[in-house]
């Protein structure tokens, strides 16, 4: 069983350097998640073989949506939920793509800093998360985050997969709180949730000691 890292927005493929396992780029000329999707499902390495998806953030809503087009055994979501966006979360992605292309990459990351680490998060962390992001390509960031915007529903997938479902979140998530955690985790029939103490919306940087020893267990268990 190959393991499928999907890496978390503004970000790419380098978040997950270190892990053992396939971590493929999703920007680029697809316009949706569920194209995104398809495009890791039809990685040569996964062809006639099971899976295990890690997806943070961003990437999470890509693992769901393989449910689709994957044998997928293992679906660990890390700070990601299953619903659509709602109308006022469609308005607010609506504005962040009108930010990147009028001010740029450095205006996203100040914006969505605050959301995505606590004040308190180790400086190193930040910086070397601020330097990933900044080297994004703006255009496929807002093509990115439109896919996001108009992502479908995922609820009834992971309701109906046989795989082990794993919900990750952050103590200090704005994004997944600990109820809708549980919620999502409580609707697999086989799910379970995971709390990172003291860190927020990416604990793989934050506790990547815990984020690797909880990866390594879950998957064992498969």
């Amino acid at each position: 069983m190959r393991t499928v890292f999907l890496h978390a927005f503004p970000f790419d493929e380098r978040m997950w350097d270190g892990y053992d396992g396939i971590a493929p780029r999703l920007y680029g000329p697809s316009a949706s998640i569920d194209e995104w999707a398809r495009s890791v499902a039809g990685n040569s390495l996964l062809q006639d073989e099971p899976v295990a998806v890690v997806g943070a953030s961003m990437g999470g809503y890509c693992a769901q949506r393989l449910l689709g087009h994957a044998d997928v055994r293992a679906l660990a979501l890390i700070g990601s939920r299953a619903d659509p966006d709602t109308q006022e979360r469609r308005r607010a992605r609506d504005e962040t793509i009108q930010l990147i292309r009028g001010e740029g990459v450095a205006a996203l990351w100040e914006k969505q800093r605050p959301a995505l680490f606590p004040e308190e998060a180790d400086e190193a962390v930040v910086a070397r998360a601020r330097e990933l992001a900044l080297e994004q390509d703006p255009e496929e960031l807002a093509a990115a985050v439109a896919a996001m915007r108009d992502r479908p529903d995922s609820t009834e997938l992971v309701r109906e997969t046989e795989a082990a479902v794993l919900v990750g979140r952050g103590e200090h998530d704005p994004f997944l709180s600990a109820e809708e955690a549980d919620a999502l985790a409580g609707s697999a029939r086989n799910g379970r949730t995971h709390t990172f103490a003291g860190c927020g919306h990416l604990p793989s940087f934050e506790r990547p000691d815990e984020f690797k020893r909880v990866i390594t267990e879950f998957l064992a268990g498969v």
